[in-house]
């Protein structure tokens, strides 16, 4: 079925939206945010690995280390995110699931999902990074009881959202 992202980039995401609880410093631990995020350090580690490689993070080298953006915040997009862990297919699969879907053999769902993912596509391309980290810090105060951050995409805008497994 339709994932907007891969487990990777949500980890991603999730682990960038920890940031306003610690000051929003200029320099991060890997760690710190795994920690608040309760998501596995390795593999988020790995991912932020896709964000150096794509230039949204710079990773430190020697005592403190970490990592810092290569970049204002203001100026990556969250489609620049997604397409850094997820590549530059991550839009292309169908909304079922189904492998044989394509344009020319399109499932029932393909022509109506069409301009639902032109539509998300683009509002992904307009937020940034520095919305998602102004709406963490806004719903600092509406965390769930183990202390994360839900995120949620519904109607292809960011926002607080509990309505949702």
């Amino acid at each position: 079925m339709l994932h907007l992202y891969s487990k990777a980039c949500e980890y991603a995401l999730r682990a960038l939206c920890q940031l306003p609880r610690l000051g929003n410093p200029v320099r991060f631990q890997a760690a710190a945010l795994c920690e608040l995020a309760e998501i596995p350090e390795p593999f988020t580690r790995k991912v932020f690995q896709s964000l150096v490689q794509a230039g949204i993070l710079k990773a430190l080298r020697g005592p403190g280390g970490g990592y810092e953006f290569a970049r204002p915040v203001s100026e990556i997009s969250l489609l620049d995110v997604v397409l850094a862990i997820d590549g530059e297919h991550a839009f292309d699969v169908c909304a079922m699931g189904l492998s044989m879907c394509g344009r020319h053999n399109p499932c029932p769902l393909h022509d109506a999902w069409a301009p639902f993912k032109s539509r998300l596509v683009e509002e992904l391309r307009q937020k940034t990074l520095g919305d998602l980290l102004e709406f963490a810090a806004r719903g600092a105060n509406a965390m769930d009881k183990q202390g994360a951050v839900r995120i949620c995409l519904c109607q292809a805008g960011v926002h607080s959202c509990s309505g949702h497994a």
